[in-house]
């Protein structure tokens, strides 16, 4: 991955983070969020999370694994699930 294409991924995550804080700052406080509209955010994050990767594999060297992803990932330890009451 050259340098180039680095950087317009990172250009293009931004962007994306962009538009999801411009989406979420057009939320009215306390105000149920629609379906739709957090379907739409997830598809956002979705890509943003994409392009970071991209970025960081090209930028690193890294190949994109499940084992390289993980080891981004702050805690790999799972939650334990809520009691039932």
């Amino acid at each position: 991955m050259t340098s180039t294409e680095i950087t317009s991924a990172v250009t293009e995550g931004q962007a994306i983070g962009d538009s999801i804080l411009e989406a979420i700052g057009a939320l009215a406080p306390g105000v149920a969020v629609p379906a739709a509209f957090a379907e739409t955010i997830l598809n956002l994050l979705a890509k943003y999370v994409s392009k970071a990767v991209i970025a960081y594999s090209g930028a690193s060297g890294t190949p994109i694994t499940a084992d390289s992803i993980a080891a981004l990932l702050p805690n790999q330890t799972p939650l334990t699930p809520p009691d039932a009451a």
